[in-house]
């Protein structure tokens, strides 16, 4: 294949536009008969460097073009209507949640149509990139394990940058991350770059919500086939939306490590007690050492007159202290 093929120039044009770099003086017969071709097939051949204009016709004979700067100048050309053409497929994907929305407000008039997709792991894998990148609003994710490999890196930047430009998200994490530090380091990094993080010590629903637009929720839950339901019926999402805010409710928030910031360390553990949390998890958390948290734990349990850590945190809620 011709290395000028973008612009319609087979392997004779370019063997001949070679020659005439090299031999400018060269006429059309005298280039038919050092290339050694038919002169009908070198004429043809000379005529498409016209048109592209990588030989012009002079009064004195054909001049080839200089090709730094008659390349260049093509090349330029076609890398600006190729950033055109990508930003018209930038439109276009943004808008396929719209086209979908609608397709879907149209299925939704029968009561035949599903109002759901069911994909497979590796679909849905890729799926929530394009339902991410293609959505606004708020982002809600229940994670009923965390494990910190399976992301990928285009996607954690993607993620990244979205909360670096402000768009708020909430994640549901299980309170055992407290026991495994590479885990709770990366929900950490998560807080960090500004998702709004909660930890529950209850089963966590496998879900996520993108705005008003869609949701997944696993297919797994409650006894189905593996894989994701992608739901954009309307109701339906908000329905998700508000499991997902009943859960957020009786979550208890991340609490950054005492050398992070300036918060009350009395109130941090009276909040991990109330999510059952052993000392050595809470002391992982707060970034102390494990005696200070047992003679923390033993004065608060003492204040508060209870015989239990969990009701210790029973009791300072009771009392309004969280």
């Amino acid at each position: 294949m011709s290395s000028l093929d973008l612009w319609g120039l087979d392997d004779v044009a370019e063997i001949a536009y070679r020659a005439m770099l090299r031999n400018p003086e060269l006429g059309l017969e005298a280039l038919a008969r050092h290339l050694e071709l038919d002169r009908d097939e070198v004429v043809a051949a000379v005529d498409e460097l016209l048109r592209v204009g990588l030989v012009s016709r002079t009064v004195t004979g054909l001049v080839p073009a200089p090709p730094a700067t008659t390349l260049g100048s093509l090349l330029h050309g076609e890398l600006r209507d190729l950033e055109e053409r990508q930003a018209r497929l930038d439109t276009v994907r943004s808008s396929l949640s719209g086209f979908a929305a609608d397709h879907m407000v149209g299925q939704s008039r029968g009561w035949s149509s599903m109002p759901f997709e069911l994909l497979s792991p590796d679909e849905a894998f890729v799926v929530v990139e394009d339902i991410q990148r293609g959505t606004t609003g708020e982002v809600l994710a229940c994670h009923p394990a965390v494990n910190i490999d399976v992301d990928s890196p285009a996607y954690v930047s993607l993620v990244e940058h979205q909360l670096g430009a402000g768009r708020p998200m909430r994640g549901l994490y299980p309170a055992d991350v407290l026991d495994d530090r590479p885990r709770l380091a990366y929900v950490r990094r998560w807080a960090a770059a500004g998702e709004e993080v909660r930890l529950m010590n209850h089963a966590l629903p496998p879900m996520a919500v993108f705005g008003d637009e869609a949701a997944f929720v696993s297919s797994t839950w409650g006894g189905g086939v593996e894989g994701q339901l992608l739901v954009r019926a309307p109701a339906l999402v908000a329905l998700v939306r508000e499991l997902f805010d009943q859960y957020w409710e009786r979550a208890t928030p991340l609490i950054p490590p005492v050398r992070d910031a300036q918060v009350d360390e009395r109130r941090q553990v009276l909040e991990l007690l109330t999510l059952g949390s052993k000392d050595e998890s809470i002391a992982r958390q707060l970034g102390v050492s494990l005696r200070t948290v047992r003679r923390r734990v033993a004065e608060l349990m003492g204040e508060l007159d209870s015989g239990t850590r969990f009701q210790a945190g029973v009791e300072a809620a009771r009392r309004g202290l969280l």
